[in-house]
């Protein structure tokens, strides 16, 4: 039994801007889209599928920029890979490190160790160190890896534009009771600090607090990227800097379906320009000569997918790049063979959804199977009582695009239906077509 064919057009996740051009990077195929920066004009598509994908449950691939390529590994038992204009340069085995971030002297991999409580019956006792292997891997850009070893046991990991921050528990060390007057023991607590690597290297032997710089203004356990406003604004996950020009980007705090934009030249305070986009929000950005490129996903709740912006200094707005329209089914990894038991697969799907009244705001709740695989969806039509006259329906993968099955299809399915209608998480009415409304 034979996958049915689609054609599989670019769909945007991240954007770099790398050897002289943009890289539109998909979501899920290993494809990128790579465009002049003055021009906006696309040149090229460069692929990486002889890098298998990655098993299912295993989270996002971790893909990073610099000034000579990309650096790709779709998970930590992995290869992990350098991607140039003309495709992938070099490969290197990490020993399960996972990449984290790159710079001129190469590519950081980690792993971090779990931490194991260290309790002895007295305070005296000098704590317990097995010996472990190196948790940094730097894999160098002309080939072959590099271990980094750390003094102490590795805490956290960051990085900036420049600097890698590693967080790391070190000597002194005193052990505390726990308990009331260590009737439970005595457990070991190091001092712990944020050395600061710079990624242009050299790469070092081994991180310790007499080998680099402490970072003073940050701590070992690191905030979360979405703690508050202010810290979005400064984090490198919503900015992006090239030839002197700083780009910021956040929530405006008035408006929450606004993003505000903002630019800055060298260390001036003041911004040279600011733009707002409404009803959209950053996934991802790069910045390059003076300009901006920003993947965005639209607030209000639509299911187009992701979309590129562009913009200058010297633009009053930001400009979509056309990226809705490339093919790339002659790049991507190949679909194998249906399952055996596909066809019967399908109907068990069916019959749990078919007729299931997920939330009592919707009626007449009817499924159906349309098209092949890996494409082929389940589709789930309904009628929402807050939205009248109109023929609601969701459609659900049962397959990834590799023709992978998607587990426990049964149980999240529901979920997700009922989340959606009790919180009205629907595109506008006026996106329907013929009394339909895709959800």
């Amino acid at each position: 039994m034979s996958a049915g064919f689609e054609r599989r057009f670019l769909r945007p996740r991240y954007v770099f801007f790398s050897c002289g051009y943009v890289w539109v990077v998909d979501e899920r195929q290993p494809v990128a889209a790579l465009f002049d920066p003055h021009s906006q004009q696309l040149m090229q598509l460069v692929s990486w599928t002889e890098v298998p994908p990655a098993p299912p449950g295993s989270g996002q691939p971790q893909i990073v920029a610099d000034d000579a390529g990309m650096w790709v590994q779709n998970h930590r038992d992995g290869p992990l890979v350098r991607v140039g204009v003309g495709g992938i340069i070099q490969a290197e085995y990490t020993e399960r490190h996972q990449l984290i971030c790159c710079g001129p002297a190469g590519a950081w991999c980690m792993t971090i160790p779990r931490p194991r409580p260290d309790i002895a019956p007295s305070p005296d006792i000098p704590p317990r160190r097995p010996p472990s292997r190196p948790p940094l891997l730097v894999a160098l850009p002309g080939g072959s890896t590099r271990r980094v070893a750390v003094d102490g046991a590795l805490l956290s990991v960051e990085f900036d534009e420049s600097s890698l921050f590693v967080g790391i528990e070190h000597d002194p060390w005193v052990r505390v009771p726990k308990g009331a007057g260590g009737r439970d023991g005595y457990e070991v607590h190091y001092s712990t600090s944020v050395m600061q690597v710079p990624l242009s290297g050299p790469i070092p032997e081994r991180i310790g607090p007499d080998t680099h710089p402490y970072a003073q203004d940050r701590d070992p356990g690191y905030t979360s990227e979405y703690a508050d406003v202010s810290y979005n604004e400064a984090h490198r996950r919503k900015r992006a800097f090239g030839d002197g020009i700083r780009w910021h980007w956040g929530k405006d705090p008035t408006r929450s379906d606004t993003t505000i934009v903002r630019a800055y030249r060298d260390r001036r305070s003041d911004p040279v320009r600011a733009l707002t986009v409404p009803d959209v929000r950053v996934t991802h950005g790069a910045a390059g000569i003076d300009r901006l490129w920003l993947v965005v996903t639209e607030e209000s709740g639509s299911r187009r997918g992701r979309s590129v912006l562009t913009g200058s200094v010297r633009d009053d707005a930001l400009h979509p790049l056309s990226v809705e329209d490339i093919d790339i089914t002659d790049r991507c990894w190949p679909v194998g063979t249906a399952p055996l038991d596909h066809d019967t697969y399908v109907q068990y799907c069916l019959r749990g959804l078919d007729g299931m009244q997920f939330s009592d705001r919707v009626t007449d709740v009817t499924a159906r199977y349309v098209g092949q695989l890996p494409a082929g969806q389940i589709h789930i039509r309904f009628r929402h009582v807050n939205y009248p006259g109109l023929t609601l329906v969701a459609r659900r993968n049962l397959y990834d695009e590799q023709g992978v099955r998607l587990e426990d299809f049964r149980k999240y399915v529901p979920v997700e239906l009922m989340e959606q209608a009790e919180t009205f998480a629907y595109p506008p009415s006026s996106e329907a077509a013929d009394g339909v409304l895709y959800v």
